[in-house]
């Protein structure tokens, strides 16, 4: 490999043709690169949908989930099967293990599974199992609205639905998902009073129906040579055909007509959740977008679309963009973009103060062609410009010019001592080849953890080590092969160089620089050859490093510490003892909340309210949200009848006391307030409107502000397994009353539900039998006159409108229409219901969880990490209830949330960072022949802990797992640094000086490329750290641990290391003197 580096370093042309080639591919990818706010990830789920209809849920639990479950137990590769058991639906999720090598087998192992379950109800639909991708994703919500009060609701639905056509014929459209989108139907209700008087059933008249809608091919009748085509056509084609259809009619002629027993409308399907948006009603379409799409591109296609395209005629309707993940994603990316341009530039200058103009060039030009290289592998590869991967070109910025550096100033250091310039590169380059190689490996093993680690949030970070890893290759590529023909073209030797002398102030240096460029005056006239000598004079300088002083100051405080080297370990070990106490003071959160742009509310009203009722009341909720200043509220954004859950949970939870508000703040950079604040503002009005009688006392409300991240669990979850759900409310209790005592924790809920009364009717056998009435005709008459059915269906243009037949409002609405319900028999006589069938009262759950095979409820609660983080809240739960499962024999509690996500992450990640340093140390031991050379090495690792914990304290932020990452990110950096200041001891001990001389020589040379390359990935994190250009609060843990970590890692470096080296050899001596003594 030395062999290529010495081809490379002789051909500048072939050098700079592979660098002009990399910089055109590069930009030739970097704008194919799809950009998102945040990665995609693949969930590894496997949903299994089953339909049955007029099922409760403890039906579709017994005779669908558990039967299902069971054929599921014998499959291998599933970690966790959670099923969601609602009123007609089974709805199981099943989670495949982390990594799972072969998914493909796996959901056809579950499929095949499913299959086997041949015992499910025969009326029931075969279950849907699909597995859950995310190949399309959410691009933007459009709600169309009417602008005044009086706009009907058919002509927003006529424009949505023209709307439709127009979406879906744009590129990279996926889907569009339409809510309070109602489809047509044709009304047919009936006065149970006009059935008596005519003695019709309901089965009779919806067979009626069925009978006269047909279009029904007869064949052909061929006639010598012709043919005809024969048809029986009976279909209706409106309102009035419909409404003089005859039920009955005798031979003098008299007919009961539709119309004489019923009203006939056209009408909508009856909604089962209602949508407003900006306080109107509204329809609202979902747009995904395939994932090739680009987020940013295809949002503005769209807009451009709709204002092209959009039908005239439609003045008095408006069309509103809410929840536009492009305008995130711009605003995100348009921030971290800034932030590595400011990072860049202050990079730029921090090198041009210590390398000077011509060695900081030289160095700064292997950026782009290194980066090239990067958005190169991310185009082939499929990752995405997001805030994650672009915090990972952030985070490498700095890195990348490490070994560029110490190969620059390696080689400017012999051209200083009088080598030709091809000589000085050569050796500067072989004698750092192999330190540099080994400090590259040691690198990337360090950030292998944070690619391996499994679970969602492993998923979730994992374009940050791939897109450091691949750079890191990159820059170690330019540096050996493409760098050195740079310097031999480029690096020039100043004569006048290295002199303490000549060293200019700071000032100074700015000063000169500027005047150089711009040709101004510095106490004389500056032009023609005065400006040429002192841009020659500046560079002298500059390329100098301008270093003499701080080298000098260093020099005497690196002798005092080894000469001191003991009480200097001791101070360290203190900070690193005062670091461990104070991790328990910071607390632990697994992901700090911070720059929310969204609030949900979510609200539940008593079990009994039916939809309307509980539209009339989030008007009234609605009114308060939208209080909020417009310089808070975007927009806002209410579901009737649906209740919003988190990802990992992906079952929404529909019911008609239930709704969700969705409050779309803005941007954080322009309000004062966040949306924590606001928050709990909006919790405090709704609190105290509910106390002023203006909402309902007995109203359910929970607020949340909504971070874009990985999701996780509820702060605080308590699973609670055991089939008997009476004794599973005991429990719950037990939590919930203590719960309810924690100072800073909220919202304390749990997650089982009672439905609403219910009247189960079931057949009297014997009367059922003499009167001709199966228990299906009593279901189908009660069905029908309540939910109405729908005995045919007609097409019209396009759309398909179906005939629902029930009883009229009047009769819906009170009691007696039960006892109106009349049931035709096998003779034509009418039967009443309550003949035929007995009834009982009673109550069922909403829905019913289960959770690996066995009933689950959970008791859930918020936590305020300012008094509580819920780490600390389960910690209390676990000290309180230790003996809670031998209290209750049969039942499982298991504490999930955070601290489940927290425990699997944390400790996968430190089990991977332990195996990491174990590599190194390997790679360390055979590279160097020492076993305690490499403990010196690495000795530093721990101790950058203080500045971590430092930062964290100083910054009022909470230890959380991506400060955890930037921490354990770390090790290869420190490695990098210690290992060639250990080289250079080595190599001047080996030269002739001695132990205390070579340490501090050491230090001395190594100084400058040490602080260049800290400094550098220090300076260029702060805008990140600091949020100069717009903050990310997902990331900036990360870049604040990693940026304060590396500040004091470089001091334990400089400082430290020196002293660990005398240390042991200190005890190689006493060792010795041992052996030397009892040998």
């Amino acid at each position: 490999m030395i062999r290529l580096t010495e081809y490379m370093l002789q051909r500048r042309m072939l050098v700079n043709l592979i660098a002009l080639l990399l910089m055109l591919a590069g930009i030739f990818c970097l704008v194919r690169i799809n950009r998102e706010s945040i990665p995609d990830v693949n969930f590894d789920m496997v949903s299994i949908v089953t339909v049955y209809p007029g099922a409760s849920p403890a039906e579709a639990e017994d005779l669908i989930s558990i039967p299902i479950e069971k054929k599921l137990r014998g499959v291998s590769g599933i970690q966790k099967v959670r099923s969601y058991n609602v009123e007609n639906v089974s709805f199981l999720v099943i989670f495949l293990e982390d990594g799972i090598k072969d998914k493909r087998k796996a959901v056809q192992d579950i499929k095949d599974a499913v299959g086997q379950a041949d015992n499910l109800p025969s009326n029931a639909s075969k279950p849907l199992v699909k597995e859950i991708t995310f190949e399309n994703t959410e691009l933007v919500s459009i709600a169309f609205t009417g602008k005044n009060a009086g706009v009907p609701y058919s002509r927003i639905r006529d424009l949505a639905d023209r709307m439709e056509d127009i979406f879906y014929d744009i590129d990279g459209v996926a889907e569009v998902e339409k809510l309070g989108f109602y489809d047509r139907e044709y009304l047919v209700e009936v006065d149970p009073g006009k059935l008596d008087e005519y003695r019709i059933g309901m089965n009779t008249l919806l067979a009626t129906l069925k009978m006269r809608n047909i279009d029904f091919p007869g064949g052909a009748l061929r006639i010598g040579k012709k043919e005809f085509v024969l048809r029986t056509k009976g279909q209706f084609r409106d309102v009035d055909e419909i409404r003089n259809t005859v039920i009955t009619a005798n031979d003098s002629g008299n007919a009961t007509r539709i119309g004489d027993i019923a009203t006939v409308r056209d009408s909508y399907k009856e909604a089962d959740a209602r949508f407003r948006f900006d306080g109107k009603e509204a329809v609202v379409f979902k747009l995904w977008k395939k994932r090739s799409a680009d987020e940013i591109e295809l949002s503005g296609r769209l807009r451009k679309t709709i204002g092209e395209k959009s039908p005239s005629g439609y003045d008095d309707i408006a069309i509103s963009f809410f929840d536009d993940q492009s305008k995130m994603t711009e605003r995100r990316l348009s921030a971290v973009i800034e932030e590595a341009v400011i990072g860049f530039t202050i990079l730029g200058l921090f090198m041009l103060f210590l390398l000077g103009r011509r060695m900081s060039l030289i160095v700064l030009m292997g950026i782009p062609v290194t980066f090239m290289g990067t958005f190169i592998y991310m185009w082939y590869f499929g990752i995405t410009l997001n805030i994650v991967s672009l915090f990972g070109v952030i985070m490498v910025l700095g890195m990348v010019v490490d070994f560029s550096i110490v190969i620059a100033e390696n080689s400017h250091r012999y051209m200083e001592e009088g080598l030709e310039r091809i000589e000085a590169v050569r050796k500067g380059l072989h004698e750092v080849f192999w330190p540099v190689t080994v400090t590259f490996v040691c690198i990337v093993i360090a950030f292998l953890p944070l690619l391996l680690v499994s679970g969602m949030i492993g998923k979730f970070v994992k374009a940050i080590p791939t897109v450091i890893i691949v750079s890191l290759a990159a820059s170690w590529a330019f540096a050996m092969f493409m760098l050195p023909a740079w310097l031999n073209m480029l690096l020039r030797r100043e004569q006048d160089s290295g002199k303490p002398g000549n060293s200019p102030t700071l000032p100074m240096r700015v000063a000169a620089f500027i005047c150089a460029l711009f040709g101004k005056k510095t106490g004389r006239a500056m032009s023609g050859p005065a400006v040429t000598a002192d841009i020659r004079d500046e560079d002298a300088h500059f390329e100098a490093g301008g270093f003499g002083h701080v080298q000098r100051r260093y020099k005497m405080l690196v002798r005092t510490a080894v000469e001191h080297r003991y009480i200097t370990l001791g101070i360290l070990l203190a900070l690193f003892s005062l670091s461990l106490y104070l991790i328990p003071v910071i607390g632990f959160k697994f992901i700090p909340k911070g720059g929310e742009e969204q609030i949900r509310i979510n609200v539940k009203l008593p079990y009994e309210m039916n939809l309307e009722a509980n539209h009339e009341e989030m008007k009234k909720l609605e009114k308060i949200v939208l209080e909020l200043p417009g310089e808070e509220l975007e927009s806002l954004c209410v579901t009737v009848g649906v209740e919003n859950v988190d990802i990992i949970d992906p079952k929404p939870s529909k019911a008609t006391f239930k709704s969700t508000f969705n409050c779309y703040l803005t941007p954080e950079k322009t309000r004062r307030r966040t949306a924590g604040v606001i928050n709990e503002g909006l919790r405090k009005n709704i609190t105290a409107a509910q106390k002023a009688g203006i909402l309902m006392t007995d109203m359910d409300v929970r607020t949340e502000t909504v971070m874009k991240s990985p999701p996780v669990g509820r702060p605080v979850n308590v699973e609670i397994r055991g089939e008997d759900f009476e004794t599973s409310k005991k429990i719950a209790a037990e939590y919930v009353s203590y719960l309810t005592t924690i100072e800073g924790v909220h919202d304390v809920a749990i997650d089982l539900e009672e439905g609403k009364t219910e009247y189960r009717y079931s057949a009297n056998d014997t009367t059922a039998a003499w009167t001709g009435v199966s228990t299906y005709d009593i279901a189908m008459s009660i069905h029908a006159s309540f939910a109405g059915a729908v005995p045919t269906k007609l097409n019209q243009k396009d759309e398909e409108i179906g005939i629902r037949v029930r009883f009229n409002e009047e009769a819906r609405t009170k009691m007696k229409g039960l006892s109106d319900v009349k049931i035709a028999n096998m003779t034509g006589g009418l039967v009443p219901l309550n003949a035929v069938s007995k009834v009982q009262v009673g109550k069922s759950y909403s829905q019913i969880n289960r959770l690996n095979y066995h009933r689950l409820m959970q008791v859930q609660a918020d936590a305020d990490a300012s008094i509580l983080t819920p780490v600390e809240v389960t910690s209390l739960l676990e000290k309180k209830f230790p003996d809670i499962e031998k209290r209750y024999p049969g039942f499982t509690v298991r504490y999930g949330g955070e601290q489940e996500d927290t425990d699997k992450s944390m400790g996968e990640l430190g089990a991977l960072f332990v195996a990491a340093l174990i590599v190194i140390f390997i790679i360390l031991t055979v590279y160097m022949n020492s076993l305690l050379l490499p403990v010196v090495v690495m000795s530093a690792i721990p101790f950058a802990l203080v500045g971590v914990v430092f930062a964290l304290v100083t910054h009022q932020q909470p230890l959380s797992f991506m400060s955890t990452l930037g921490l354990f990110s770390l090790a290869g950096i420190i490695v990098s640094n210690t290992l060639i200041l250990v080289q250079f001891i080595n190599k001047f001990r080996q030269e002739g000086m001695s132990l205390k001389d070579a340490i501090i020589e050491g230090g001395v040379v190594r100084l400058r490329p040490i602080v260049l390359t800290a400094g550098s990935m220090v300076l260029e994190l702060i805008p990140v750290i600091y949020g100069i250009g717009g903050k990310d609060y997902l990331v900036a843990p990360l870049a604040l641990a990693f940026g304060y970590g590396l500040i004091f890692a470089t001091f334990i470096t400089l400082i430290i290391v020196p002293c660990f080296y005398h240390i042991a050899e200190d005890l190689t001596k006493s060792f010795r003197r041992l052996f030397t003594l009892f040998g």
